[in-house]
């Protein structure tokens, strides 16, 4: 188990029972809240909370790529979205491998507002 899995509470079997829908959050961000056993899951949560930032990042990216191409700067806000992409591979993998590891500069933000209750 990894530190952030101990300080969370994580047990070893809701990290097992618990991999499918966390990869699933990080393709489909909603279904896991709405899944009654996934929304018990500690594990499943962690990574759902992980993927509705990612979702924020990339809303943002595409507001200011979209009002950035009328000043020929839109080109460095799509890289933001590219960056959600590469964070959100990053995520699956740790899904995969039962790490409740935050992704680098954006995870903490999940914890910091508690976007899943």
């Amino acid at each position: 188990m990894t530190e952030t899995t101990r300080s969370l509470n994580i047990t070893p079997e809701e990290i097992e029972s618990g991999k499918t829908m966390a990869v699933v959050a990080y393709i489909i961000f909603f279904v896991p809240l709405l899944m009654e056993d996934a929304r018990k899951n500690k594990f499943v949560m962690f990574h759902t909370e992980q993927s509705i930032v990612l979702v924020i990042v990339n809303v943002i990216g595409v507001i200011l790529g979209t009002i950035g191409s009328m000043f020929c700067i839109g080109v460095v806000f799509y890289l933001i979205n590219l960056f959600a992409f590469v964070l959100a591979i990053m995520g699956i993998i740790n899904a995969i491998n039962g790490k409740a590891t935050p992704l680098p500069l954006v995870g903490q933000f999940g914890e910091k507002f508690n976007l899943v209750k």
